[in-house]
């Protein structure tokens, strides 16, 4: 046990100092506790079978195509046109554009799509990514909030329901609260934005 909280704690020392990238903290760490007699070669393996895992590393391969092939460009500047140059309008399109995707894909697969996007916008618009990156993070998981699959508690709390015996949810049955809480959100967010990334 103290060995696995010195691990985990390292790691987390180093995914908050962001002086090493994170993939290879996450590597290491795995590596470590294998090393150190905690995990088997399958258990520390086990993940990478997950249909999940395999789904985000495709949905990080669109998105690099997304960004190589133009599209991510194109779909900036729609976005934009319809914004025009009110900052409002572009913060409105950008949430509730965000909020639809992570409502059906994960908070890591919304963000993983939408990037390329957003930085596109950013460069077409000239202004600080900043401004974007900070509203895409958090509409992500307003969204994901809005359906059964778009976030991975909604699916394990359904699936503890049924595991025993109970009825689970329905595909929309977190629709109406997640509308509340995704409303509530965009109306806190876009001041709060204004007022901490205004200067960025």
């Amino acid at each position: 046990m103290t060995t696995t909280l010195i691990i985990l704690s390292l790691a987390a020392i180093l995914f908050v100092s962001g002086r090493i990238r994170s993939d290879l903290v996450a590597v290491c760490a795995a590596l470590a506790l294998v090393v150190c007699g905690v995990l088997t070669p399958e258990e520390a393996l086990a993940g990478f079978s997950n249909p999940i895992v395999i789904m985000m590393l495709g949905l990080f391969v669109v998105g690099g195509g997304i960004f190589s092939t133009g599209l991510a460009k194109r779909l900036g500047t729609g976005i934009l046109g319809l914004a025009g140059k009110s900052e409002t309008k572009l913060f409105v399109l950008l949430m509730l554009t965000t909020a639809g995707v992570g409502a059906f894909v994960s908070n890591t697969g919304t963000v993983a799509l939408l990037l390329p996007i957003i930085l596109a916008m950013a460069k077409s618009a000239g202004t600080s990514p900043t401004k974007l990156m900070m509203p895409l993070a958090f509409a992500s998981s307003m969204g994901g909030i809005l359906t059964l699959i778009g976030t991975p508690p909604n699916l394990i709390v359904d699936g503890y329901l049924r595991d025993n015996g109970r009825e689970g949810f329905a595909f929309f049955d977190f629709l109406p609260i997640g509308i509340i809480c995704c409303a509530v959100g965009f109306a806190l967010l876009y001041p709060l934005c204004r007022f901490m990334l205004g200067k960025k």
